[in-house]
């Protein structure tokens, strides 16, 4: 058969007590069929573990369940074998999952290595299960307004269980939202453009900025008005060029009185005390210039190692993804001669033995190690980026200081020039006009220095803004464009389940429904509903056999199309429910198992019955025992 991606399918399921297994059963692909005498032996309680085994969150546990410790599940994930453990805690909710990236029984001859533990929402740089699973299957992470799409979430569109209304297309979660819906129906219908929902979200937050970047630069000009009318930046390198040249004139004119004068001059102690004083502090500020320096260039240098390691991780995830498909592509290396001694080598019977060596080759194991290195580098490729950012932020902060540092490093400079030179206790005229100049100059480059800073701010604001403006414009054409395309998409996609599901209805034993073409069905993700022939108002039975037709058409449109990202998996509860009579629901039973062989694309329906239909009970597509009253599905 063929294997269209994303696929997902159960391959074996274990419920344990303690050390021992309550259940222990193999499924395959296909149909499977887990059937019983009569009702209330176990079957909704298997179906409800398939649920939570898979990652989905149960808030409601069965009495049998409940008294279970755990399930171990091997599934089949793109060809990759991965074994899933949860925890089953009657008191607790959202239960987080260990991953193995290979089969069960290897998986249990692992105490702790290879294992790894995800929450089941990501927690800061913690992954959740959720994008784990999502990655292996190759689904994008699909952010909404109120969190990402959980497997939880995607799972309601693939279990039809009892206790949710007929009329309903999802299973019933308390957490649930028309918004959330859609999402998960566009993602598995194929018709999510990866692009629109973080570009909506992204827009949204543009707009937020947008708006609090005008009303601060607004904000900031009034301020700036009702202070000084005349404020202008235009002129601010102008004006310090000129205060600085006035400021070195003076001190130059206050060198040459000093020189001039002939009496009065200062002790030797006491100018040795004044030097000294000025010597320390500028030291201290030169010593604090060498130390943000060298962690400033200590910086750089690990930001420049953050790039190089970042690049070779991405690399190497490209190089994984094309090794990958390489060795899907061309297969096994056959050799006619052995390269060392070049002697014949004789073929091989056996299409998993290395045809040189004759070791046992594991094509599992093989794609498990890829979907394992594929985790391990997405993850450091993750936390890279975070450390990375951490050090050009680090870096721009001693940035600034060190820019505040050298500024007061050469005033203190001049000083100690001056003082040095010339010092003397005695208080001329002149000296003592241009001292009190020099001190309103520096007063001045100190404002000047401020105004600088308030016109960059300014600047900055007006940029970003037109910056703003323009993202916002671009990503609005981007948004209206990648629309158009989903809405072409969704109309193929949409068509292709309401002819798969009149086709199903129209097999149907009962004529309550009438003859159902395909524009005949109509459904919304978004109301959560399914509507025929213009008609919502049929029995409780006909409302279950559509509720089941629907979802079934959902799984053969996947196996028709392959840009549908439903993962080719169906795990069915309810095939009786709702007063269905034993020939209404043997004769979709037997609709199933022939859609399901008429498919030539690797899927798996799982579904149960307390009516099993005489021909298809020894057909091979049972699982595990009839249930009696005597004999329920858990074994304690």
């Amino acid at each position: 058969m063929i294997r269209f991606d994303p696929i997902l399918t159960l391959n074996r399921l274990v419920v344990e007590k303690g050390q021992a297994a309550a259940y222990d059963e193999k499924f395959k692909l296909g149909i499977n069929m887990i059937r019983s005498e009569g009702n209330s032996r176990g079957k909704s309680t298997i179906a409800d573990l398939i649920f939570f085994a898979l990652g989905g969150d149960l808030t409601s546990w069965k009495d049998e369940a409940g008294k279970c410790d755990r399930t171990l599940a091997e599934v089949q994930i793109n060809g990759s074998p991965l074994t899933l453990k949860r925890e089953i805690a009657l008191s607790t909710t959202q239960q987080p999952m260990w991953i193995f990236f290979g089969p069960l029984e290897q998986a249990r001859n692992s105490a702790t290595e290879g294992w790894q533990k995800f929450g089941y929402r990501r927690a800061g740089e913690r992954e959740s299960f959720t994008q784990v699973l999502f990655r292996t299957l190759g689904l994008p992470e699909v952010p909404s307004e109120e969190s990402n799409i959980t497997a939880h979430q995607v799972l309601r569109l693939m279990y039809v269980d009892q206790m949710t209304p007929v009329n309903r297309i999802f299973r019933l979660d308390q957490n649930d939202s028309p918004q959330r819906r859609q999402a998960v129906g566009d993602l598995l219908c194929g018709v999510f453009d990866e692009r629109i929902y973080p570009g909506q979200i992204r827009l949204r937050q543009l707009d937020r900025e947008y708006a609090a970047s005008s009303l601060q630069l607004s904000g900031l000009l009034k301020v700036l008005r009702s202070v000084d009318e005349s404020m202008d930046f235009s002129d601010l390198l102008s004006r310090a060029q000129s205060v600085e040249a006035e400021r070195g004139n003076s001190l130059e004119e206050i060198e040459r009185l000093r020189t001039e004068k002939h009496s009065d001059s200062a002790s030797s102690s006491e100018k040795s005390a004044v030097i000294a004083t000025l010597k320390r502090d500028l030291d201290r500020i030169s010593d604090e210039i060498n130390l943000r320096q060298s962690e400033l260039d200590r910086l750089k240098f690990a930001i420049e190692d953050g790039r190089l390691l970042l690049v070779e991780i991405e690399r190497s995830i490209t190089q994984l993804r094309q090794s990958q498909r390489t060795g899907q592509a061309f297969g096994p290396i056959h050799f006619s001669f052995c390269p060392s001694c070049f002697t014949p080598v004789a073929e091989s019977s056996d299409a998993h033995t290395c045809h040189l060596c004759k070791t046992h080759i594991d094509p599992d194991q093989e794609r498990s190690r890829y979907a394992r290195m594929q985790n391990e580098l997405e993850v450091q490729l993750k936390e890279s980026n975070a450390l990375q950012m951490q050090r050009q932020k680090d870096a721009e902060e001693i940035g600034d200081r060190l820019h505040k540092l050298h500024r007061m490093r050469t005033i203190m400079s001049d000083e100690y020039r001056s003082t040095a030179k010339h010092y003397s206790t005695e208080s001329e005229a002149r000296i003592e006009l241009l001292t009190r100049r020099i001190g309103f100059l520096d007063r001045e480059l100190i404002d000047i220095e401020r105004e600088r800073k308030v016109a960059a701010e300014v600047a900055q604001l007006s940029s970003d803004k037109e910056k703003l403006n323009s993202e916002i414009t671009a990503l609005r054409e981007n948004i209206n464009e990648w629309i158009k395309l989903k809405q072409r998409r969704e109309t193929s996609a949409y068509q292709s389940i309401s002819r798969a599901t009149a086709e199903i209805l129209n097999k149907d034993t009962a004529n309550d429904i009438g003859l159902v073409h395909p524009d005949g069905v109509y459904y919304n993700f978004t109301e959560d509903r399914v509507e025929i022939n213009g008609k919502s108002g049929y029995s409780a039975s006909t409302l279950t056999l559509i509720r089941n037709a629907f979802h079934l058409a959902l799984l053969v449109a996947s196996c028709r199309d392959k840009q549908f990202n439903y993962p080719r998996f169906l795990l069915l509860d309810n095939v009786e429910d709702k007063g269905m009579t034993p020939d209404r629901s043997k004769n979709f039973q037997r609709l199933m198992v022939a859609l399901s062989q008429s498919l030539d694309y690797e899927h798996q329906i799982i579904f149960t019955t307390s009516m099993p239909d005489e021909g298809l009970d020894d057909s091979g597509i049972s699982v595990g025992e009839k249930y009696t009253e005597r004999n329920l599905s858990l074994k304690f």
